[in-house]
């Protein structure tokens, strides 16, 4: 882990200090967002503290087989060309603030790797980075007369510190931008 993503987790503790003697609840979410797009390979999730002032300390992880529909997708836009498969791996951790009861925005820190395979030629390329960004979210509790269950829809943006360039696998291009923006759809479960 680098230096800087450990003084920001170290930073992210010291801002929670003042809300942990009224601590409030865990909870956990599987994020069907991206599971759903990518043919529900591997997992994706979150786990958090949730405190009673309604802050909230959690920590997104990703470990997700891209399909090759989703990456040549328009919504991803990562690969120009077929036959390319991926792997994303990383974690961010988040520190969320209510803007309301239900909508947060949250700064974050984290790590990501991803790796892309061409499937015929067997040829990979990866990309790995320590980032900053931030989510703008919903949250809803208690939904379908089941107390407890959650679902949140989260923006998430984010700034990679490595510069990434375009690759050849293939026929195919395989980019990557220092920015990127990526939705998620969590459904989880409160722990009182």
């Amino acid at each position: 882990m680098s230096r800087a993503i450990g003084a920001g987790i170290l930073s992210l503790c010291f801002l929670t200090i003042p809300s942990i003697v009224s601590a409030s609840s865990w909870y956990a979410g599987y994020d069907i967002g991206q599971m759903a797009v990518n043919d529900f390979k591997y997992i994706a999730g979150e786990v958090g503290y949730r405190f009673e002032n309604n802050h909230a300390l959690r920590l997104a992880v990703f470990n997700v087989a891209l399909s090759e529909r989703h990456l040549s997708s328009g919504e991803a836009s990562v690969v120009k060309g077929d036959n390319v498969e991926g792997l994303w791996r990383g974690m961010d951790l988040y520190y969320e603030y209510p803007v309301t009861n239900n909508i947060f925005i949250s700064p974050s820190i984290g790590y990501h790797e991803e790796t892309y395979t061409h499937t015929v030629l067997g040829t990979s390329v990866g990309y790995s980075s320590p980032s900053v960004g931030f989510a703008l979210s919903y949250l809803d509790i208690d939904n379908f007369g089941l107390k407890n269950l959650y679902w949140k829809f989260s923006l998430n943006f984010q700034y990679n510190f490595q510069d990434q360039e375009d690759e050849m696998l293939g026929d195919s291009i395989v980019s990557r931008d220092s920015f990127s923006f990526t939705p998620a759809m969590f459904i989880g479960y409160v722990f009182d």
